[in-house]
Formats: C-alpha cells, sequence, structure tokens
C-alpha cells in the first residue's frame, strides 16, 4: 500500500505571493510516484457575472421607481414593484453568494489570508452573514481577532441584510386628495323652489324617456338590496364617488299599476261616474280634473285623474304620502286602444341615508329634514300631484305642437313615418301607461332635487407612488456602502482559485493536504495556539 506524506514546514509566509493556493505544496508519495490529481486553479467568474448584474439590477429598480413617480403609470409602477419584490427576496442571497466566492480565493491568499484557525472555520460555516452567530461569538472574535477581510465580508453582508426594509420606504403609496367644487344637495336651497319651476323642470328631464338612473347617473341611489334602476325606492342625493357618506338628499317610494277590470268597466260603462269612483276612494278633500284630451298625429288619449291630498304643496311634515286613480281612454286611431284605472301611490320625504358610492346604493334612511318654504307660490309640489299637474296644462294651457309631441312621447307612444307620410303611433298598454307616469314622478323628485342644489366643495383621494427623500438618501447611502465593501473584498481577495466556494469540502481537503502533519497540537476548544499559530504556519 502506497503511502503519502506531506513536508512538515509549508512555505514561509514571506515566500509566498498572493496568488498562492494549495496546490503550492507538493504532494507525492514515498516512491516518488505522483500523489491524487489536483484541481488546476481557475477564475470561476459565476459569482462575479451575477454580482455585476445584479448591481445593473438595482439601478434599473429605483429608474423604475423615479418613472412611477413621475407619470404615475399603472404599468411602470406594477414593474417597478415586481422588480423590488424579487430584490427584497433576492439581494442577501446574491450578496453571499459572491463573498463566498470571494472567501474560496482569498482563503488561499497572503495578503488577505485568514488570521486564525477560528476564523477558517467561521468562514467555513459563513458566520459573517449570520447576524446572531455573531453576536455569540463576538467575545471570541474580540479576543483572538479577525483580518480585515472577515470584518469587510461581515459588512457588506449586514449592509445586504438592512437594505430592503429601508428601500421598501423610499417610494411608498402616498394618499393625494384634491378638492374640487361640485353640486351639493343643499337642505337650506330647497326652501326657495317653487312649484311652478319644478313641474318645468320635471318634464323637461321625462321629456327625455330615459330613467333618471341613467339622467342622474351618479346622483341616484337604489334601496340597498334592490335591483339597480329599481324606482320604487330611491335617494337622490350627491356624487360622491366611490366614497361612502351619510348625506342629505330627496327619497322616493311607491309606484303605478293598472287595477282588476271591475272598478274600470263600471266607469268605462259610465255605470259609475269617475267622480262618484273618486268619492268612493278618497277623502272629500281631493282635487279632480276630468275629461282631458291629447291628440297628436294618430294618438288619442282623454284622461280624468283624482288626487288626494288635493294641495299641490308638500305638507311640512316628515312626508308627503299621495294617492292617485286617473282613468284613461287612448287609441292609435285604428281598433287598438287601451282603457282602464291606473292608481298610483306615493311617499315623498326630506331627509338622510348611508350613501354608497361603488354599489350607489343608500341604507339607514333618516326623515330630519324640516320643510318650511320660504318661495313665493307656497313652495315645491307632491311629485305625483306634480306630475299630473303637467299634463293637464300641457292639454290645457301650454296646447302647442311642441308640448303634445312630448306628452305623447312621455307617455310611451312610439312614432313611425306610415306609407302615406303620415305619423303612426303604436299603442301602449295600460302598464306601459302607468310605468310612465311613475317615470314622471321620479323625475319630478330629481327635478327638485336639481333645483336644491348649489356648488359645494367635494374631496377626491386617490393613491399615488410618491418618494420619500429621507429614505431614498439612507437607501443610496446603504447601495454605496455595499458597493464599497464588494469592491473592497474584490480587490483584496478574488483570486484563481482551485474550489468556486469555500465549504466543509474545500477546507477539510486544505487540512488534510497542508495541516494534518504539523508536530503540534492545536486546541480548538480554549482557543490557545490561535494567536501563536497563524493558518498556513507552523510552530516550531
Amino acid at each position: 500500500m502506497s503511502t503519502y506524506s506531506i513536508p512538515l514546514e509549508p512555505l514561509p509566509r514571506s515566500e509566498r505571493t498572493a496568488q498562492s493556493s494549495v496546490a503550492d505544496y507538493q504532494v507525492t508519495t514515498q516512491g516518488g510516484d505522483p500523489g491524487p490529481p489536483k484541481s488546476s486553479p481557475g477564475w470561476n467568474p459565476f459569482g462575479l457575472i451575477v454580482i455585476c448584474g445584479w448591481i445593473g439590477y438595482i439601478v434599473m429598480n429605483i429608474a423604475l421607481f423615479e418613472l412611477a413617480v413621475r407619470t404615475q403609470s399603472e404599468v411602470v409602477d406594477t414593474v417597478a414593484n415586481v422588480f423590488h419584490t424579487w430584490f427584497s427576496q433576492f439581494h442577501g442571497m446574491v450578496t453571499t453568494l459572491y463573498l463566498v466566492r470571494v472567501c474560496a480565493s482569498a482563503f488561499q491568499g497572503n495578503r488577505a489570508a485568514q488570521c486564525t484557525w477560528g476564523e477558517l472555520f467561521w468562514l467555513t460555516d459563513q458566520t459573517w452573514s449570520k447576524p446572531f452567530q455573531l453576536v455569540r461569538n463576538g467575545k471570541t472574535i474580540i479576543k483572538t481577532g479577525v483580518s480585515s477581510m472577515f470584518v469587510a465580508f461581515a459588512f457588506t453582508s449586514m449592509v445586504a441584510l438592512v437594505t430592503p426594509s429601508i428601500f421598501s420606504r423610499a417610494y411608498p403609496l402616498g394618499l393625494l386628495s384634491s378638492q374640487d367644487i361640485s353640486p351639493t344637495f343643499s337642505t337650506q336651497a330647497i326652501l326657495d323652489v317653487d312649484r311652478d319651476t319644478e313641474i318645468s323642470t320635471g318634464l323637461g328631464s321625462w321629456g327625455t324617456g330615459l330613467s333618471i338612473f341613467d339622467t342622474y347617473e351618479f346622483r341616484t341611489y337604489a334601496a340597498d338590496e334592490t335591483p339597480q334602476g329599481d324606482l320604487s325606492d330611491f335617494f337622490f342625493s350627491d356624487d360622491i364617488g366611490e366614497d361612502d357618506d351619510f348625506r342629505s338628499g330627496l327619497r322616493l317610494q311607491g309606484g303605478c299599476v293598472s287595477l282588476p277590470d271591475g272598478p274600470s268597466t263600471t266607469v268605462e260603462q259610465n255605470t259609475t261616474p269617475f267622480s262618484t269612483f273618486c268619492d268612493n276612494h278618497l277623502p272629500s278633500q281631493q282635487e279632480r280634473r276630468e275629461n282631458i284630451h291629447v291628440s297628436f298625429g294618430t294618438a288619442n288619449i282623454t284622461f280624468s285623474y283624482c288626487t288626494y291630498p288635493s294641495a299641490l304643496t308638500v305638507p311640512s311634515g316628515p312626508d308627503s304620502d299621495a294617492t292617485a286613480y286617473i282613468f284613461i281612454r287612448s287609441n292609435n286611431g285604428t281598433t287598438n286602444n287601451a282603457t282602464g284605472m291606473i292608481m298610483c301611490q306615493s311617499i315623498f320625504s326630506l331627509g338622510s341615508a348611508d350613501l354608497f358610492g361603488v354599489d350607489m346604493t343608500y341604507s339607514s334612511f333618516e326623515r330630519n329634514v324640516p320643510y318650511n318654504p320660504t318661495a313665493q307660490g307656497a313652495g315645491i309640489a307632491d311629485p305625483l300631484s306634480a306630475v299630473l299637474a303637467g299634463i293637464a296644462n300641457t292639454s290645457v294651457v301650454n296646447d302647442t305642437f311642441e308640448s303634445r309631441s312630448m306628452l305623447i312621447r312621455q307617455l310611451g307612444y312610439n312614432g313611425t313615418l306610415g306609407k302615406d307620410n303620415s305619423l303612426e303611433f303604436t299603442q301602449p298598454t295600460l302598464d306601459i301607461f302607468a310605468d310612465r307616469i311613475w317615470l314622471g314622478v321620479a323625475h319630478m323628485t330629481a327635478g327638485i332635487g336639481l333645483l336644491s342644489t348649489v356648488p359645494g366643495p367635494k374631496t377626491a383621494s386617490v393613491l399615488i407612488r410618491v418618494r420619500r427623500l429621507p429614505f431614498l438618501i439612507g437607501s443610496i447611502a446603504l447601495f454605496s456602502s455595499w458597493l464599497c465593501g464588494l469592491i473592497y473584498v474584490s480587490i483584496r481577495g478574488f483570486r484563481r482559485c482551485t474550489h468556486p466556494t469555500l465549504g466543509n469540502y474545500t477546507t477539510a481537503v486544505h487540512l488534510q493536504e497542508v495541516y494534518a502533519p504539523l508536530n503540534h497540537k492545536l486546541d480548538f476548544i480554549s482557543g490557545e495556539g490561535w494567536r501563536e499559530t497563524k493558518v498556513g504556519e507552523s510552530r516550531s
């Protein structure tokens, strides 16, 4: 069996160059045969390539954040966030990867070599990258001393450890608030609204044929847990964007429906006069209008209505409850006709509610707004009474081509040109009449709200990417210190080496080939001999 022998005395430190390595020690057999093959030293540049690319990555991350601050682009901000997430996760690992490579070559050099046996094992265990181990071994490190390279490794590693937490505060999301002038419902302005202006405004918006959820999209809130666009219960208030708020406004509840044939038939056949029907269903203080006729093209409508309360003015109490019966005879110049009774009931209220801007809904309505009108004309009219008064005025007071054309559209007629270029209309059903009249009531309510609007401040908040200069300066200082540490260890320790990392295997080979034959015993427990015997030296 061949045995290996190693010279007991390595080359003196004064004669070794900074590029000396474990391969400097010639291991031969007693027979003169060469020993086990040795790896030839190489640059192993992978760690250097990675750290150079990582420096460019950091510069790119800062540039992206700066671009996000200037442009407030959502795409740029997202990319910068992704870059920062990867930076936080890999900055320490990339730093350790490169420092381990420098350890492997610095371990073999004269100027960068470790001072003591203890430092050799601390380097092998990467103690310089572990804060708790540095604290635990701090007393021993101070007592025995370490090389400047070990200090540089520890400093660079600790800087890399704390940098992500400081850098994450350099470009946070900030809340930007802006104040604009926006329409706001005023409980004082409503006291100056008169019923004639209310009726004119309501008829105008009703003539569009659109729902108030379309006409006043951002000011109309449906009741909570009801379908959007349901006019049976809504709240007209302010545009609050996507926020939640408690605001004042107007609430309308109710609807219009066509009645069964029984009551309608008796009036239609004149078995029961309309006046008698109204007296049987409403108190004597009712308001009644009969035989109002409107015609336009082939469309002909004759209707009578009675409503209670009879007064057009909204009472000063918390609610205005109104009931109306409307008898309609209509045709479109053909055999198609619609005749019958429609009943409408409404509750008009002034108050406040919780508004939800995202869902455009409201809840927790409170009747807490008193109404004591100051306007000439005794204030506003109940929306249901206002619609009926508007229809009557159109056919009697404002009987013009334009007004009759608008009323026909408001009640649901759709016109087309006939073969002889005459204007022909489709005949609505009683249910369509009922829906269109209630739509008019809703527009009267919105008209009151619109006339009660005054310019008011509106505060909007949005998240934007901001720059916090103190943390940015701190981050740049840490990046600079980290880079200086890398440059220092690279200049002193980056050399060709036989192994790309300093691990347990590299250390074991080093001890086997060089240090095992030393003719003295080193006490690794007490530390005796660490100062007297440097790694790579022997005691005589």
